[in-house]
């Protein structure tokens, strides 16, 4: 992986001949830039004011150890690739550190100073991999949850098309019923009245039906257009329960 600027590395190490030796490797190479610090407390102040792109970290310094600052980094979710320096006989000492979130440990006594370009490459590069991965998860997964939401209100719409226009059609049927028992009893000029305001009636419940599928063509409208614009986990899931109230609304005015 191909990095347009040089990286920014953050040497902390207290062993004045040692931190000179990595200073000097890096300052061989125009891919690196760098700033050294030479005690625990230090690294956690660089860490405040700035962003560095990977960081070499001895385990045991003045102040706080590496150690400590790898805890306080995934406390404070500071995301940034260490490459830690441990001695001799200090294998456990690797260990938490990778547990800890370490990318690389280098033991002092075994250094080879040509191989400190490959070692960083490879830190930051797992790095940008692993947060390009997290990324793609990431978006992947708020897909799924737009997906999800999309199809309930999809369903939604139905539920209340479907409920709509079984009510409207049974409206419908009991007016013409209701209208016919009442006119076969009365008299002709009642009749007549009656059959007047029914009309009225039926031309109101033909409002209602007209505006009913308009509402739930708006709605369909609506829908395409959310589609696009409701990005927000907090917005679906508000919204996916507002939808499940709904439907669930929907399916008591089915009932008999």
């Amino acid at each position: 992986m191909e990095t347009t600027h040089p990286l920014k590395v953050l040497i902390a190490e207290d062993e004045d001949t040692f931190r000179m030796v990595l200073q000097r490797v890096i300052l061989s190479n125009k891919n690196y830039e760098f700033e050294a610090c030479a005690s625990g407390d230090e690294v956690i102040e660089r860490l405040r004011e700035k962003h560095y792109d990977v960081i070499i970290l001895d385990h045991k310094m003045p102040g706080r150890s590496g150690l400590n600052i790898l805890q306080w980094m995934l406390e404070q979710k500071v995301d940034i690739p260490v490459i830690m320096l441990t001695g001799a006989g200090s294998e456990n000492i690797a260990v938490e550190a990778m547990k800890l979130g370490a990318y690389d440990y280098i033991r002092k006594e075994q250094f080879e100073k040509e191989h400190l370009p490959q070692i960083i490459n490879s830190a930051h590069e797992r790095h940008m991999f692993r947060k390009e991965r997290a990324l793609r998860e990431r978006i992947l997964s708020d897909q799924s949850k737009s997906t999800q939401t999309f199809e309930l209100i999809s369903r939604c719409i139905h539920s209340f098309e479907e409920l709509m226009n079984s009510s409207l059609v049974a409206t419908r049927g009991e007016l013409d019923t209701q209208e016919k028992e009442i006119v076969d009893i009365l008299p002709a000029q009642s009749a007549k009245s009656v059959s007047e305001s029914f009309s009225r009636i039926r031309h109101q419940h033909e409002m209602v039906e007209f505006c009913t599928k308009l509402l739930v063509e708006l709605s369909r409208l609506m829908f395409e257009r959310l589609t696009a614009t409701v990005t927000n986990d907090q917005q679906q899931k508000e919204l996916r329960q507002l939808l499940e109230r709904i439907i669930g609304f929907s399916k008591e005015g089915d009932t008999p």
